[in-house]
């Protein structure tokens, strides 16, 4: 049997929270089986869980239902139980107010894409017809992104996440969420934006060069 997602996390407490929580009376078990029924139970509610999540559209569905095990696994040992005929049903709970974190995150990605990719539309490229198709361009532009460091990725596109209006207020907040001063944050945003670009026009030169030849065979 695979290993239990709470075992493969951090060890301590919580996790033997978690296991109470799944089988309360785990502790009158003899000898090293006694987490058996808690091990099985907690593979199954993950299982379920990554269901949960890639049928509402989540790419990264296992790590999303990893996250709800560890809140769980943080906070189990006060919650009333009393009110769970099945205790499967608070993993849900959580699962929900995980889910919802994820589409409002995914939303303001989402944004910044696509204010990022406006303003790379707004340069003169290699050849006119590497903006025609829009499924190629994105595609594009989401492997250049994810080429950069997860701190450079979340950066710009945080950047470039709020409206024109938005904008001055949004970077003063952004600089010191990134412990920048506004100019030291602008720099940087600049050559993140510089390498993506040019990763991005390569991208599109293949692809159109790829494209045309295609059409002549």
């Amino acid at each position: 049997m695979a290993s239990s997602p709470a075992r493969s996390g951090p060890g301590g407490e919580p996790w033997e929270d978690l296991y109470d929580f799944l089988d309360p009376g785990r502790h009158d078990e003899p000898g090293a089986g006694r987490d058996a029924t808690a091990e099985a139970k907690c593979l199954e509610i993950r299982r379920k869980l990554v269901c949960y999540f890639a049928a509402r559209g989540c790419p990264d569905a296992e790590d999303l239902a990893v996250d709800t095990l560890v809140r769980v696994a943080s906070k189990c040992r006060d919650v009333d139980t009393r009110g769970f005929a099945d205790r499967t049903g608070y993993f849900y709970g959580v699962a929900r107010n995980v889910l919802h974190e994820w589409q409002r995150h995914a939303s303001s990605d989402a944004e910044g894409r696509a204010s990022l990719q406006a303003e790379f539309q707004r340069l003169p490229v290699p050849d006119p017809r590497a903006w025609a198709e829009k499924e190629i361009s994105h595609r594009c532009l989401a492997f250049c992104l994810a080429m950069l460091t997860e701190r450079a990725r979340e950066l710009i596109l945080s950047y470039y996440r709020e409206d024109r209006g938005a904008k001055i207020e949004h970077h003063k907040s952004l600089a010191a969420e990134f412990g920048k001063s506004v100019n030291s944050l602008r720099i940087e945003v600049h050559r993140i934006r510089r390498t993506v670009r040019e990763c991005l026009f390569e991208r599109l030169r293949r692809e159109t060069v790829a494209s045309a030849g295609g059409n002549a065979g």
